[in-house]
């Protein structure tokens, strides 16, 4: 048997300068996706279940705490939603290396207007605040009198993949998930090193999502809400991850 692994003290290092674009975002994003569909054929799975998890990949990755709504959630969500909106932009899939700013130092530029153009397009809502932002081992710095936050070109930080039980719950624009969050230590290989098996979920949260018109013709999703599960949940019908 593949060893197991539970080392719950040992995070993931990646670094984030180009590798962060060309590998550590994309790649293991991908891998986790894969990963959380392991034994099931990817083109069996419903359209919708992996643009869900896409989008989420970005949502879960730093475990936020819960919360009702953006306006009326308590301050100290603050970080880590700003902490969200950084992320999404480093892993968005349109960057390219040239477009990419860098200090003297080697970490990354992302401007202040970036984080708010991410953050309201993610929560529907500008941030109350900047602030440098602590996650894991890292720190993202804010700088204010240049208005930018500085991206370390390493660090290590814990990090969740999701994985959605299907059916969602749909009501007018409004999407209800349950998500399980797959902790990526846990990922490992089968017997014969040939599949991605996928772990026992570290914990399940149901996440309210609304899907919002861009006024191009499309669409695009926006969270609403991140809470704990209750019974009624999960006796809608839908199921987990084999």
């Amino acid at each position: 048997m593949a060893e197991l692994r539970r080392r719950r003290t040992h995070r993931w290092a990646f670094p984030l300068g180009m590798a962060l674009v060309a590998l550590a975002v994309v790649g293991l994003v991908a891998l986790g996706r894969m990963a959380a569909n392991g034994v099931q054929d990817i083109r069996e799975n419903p359209k919708d279940k992996l643009e869900y998890e896409k989008f989420l990949s970005s949502i879960i990755v730093f475990d936020p705490d819960p919360f009702d709504s953006v306006e009326s959630m308590p301050d100290k969500n603050v970080p880590q939603l700003l902490s969200i909106a950084l992320w999404s932009i480093l892993r968005d899939d349109s960057n390219k290396p040239e477009d990419i700013a860098y200090d003297d130092n080697g970490s990354m530029i992302v401007t202040r207007k970036q984080v708010e153009n991410r953050y309201q397009r993610l929560f529907g809502a500008l941030p109350p605040r900047h602030a440098t932002l602590e996650v894991g081992e890292m720190e993202f710095t804010y700088d204010q009198a240049r208005e930018v936050y500085l991206i370390p070109a390493t660090g290590s930080f814990e990090l969740y993949t999701p994985s959605v039980r299907m059916p969602a719950k749909k009501t007018g624009s409004q999407i209800e998930l349950i998500v399980d969050y797959l902790y990526f230590n846990d990922f490992e290989m089968d017997e014969r090193g040939r599949r991605v098996l996928p772990p026992k979920p570290s914990k399940t949260m149901v996440i309210t999502l609304f899907e919002v018109d861009d006024g191009s013709g499309g669409t695009y999703y926006r969270v609403g809400s991140i809470r704990q599960p209750t019974g009624i949940d999960v006796a809608v019908g839908q199921t987990a991850i084999a």
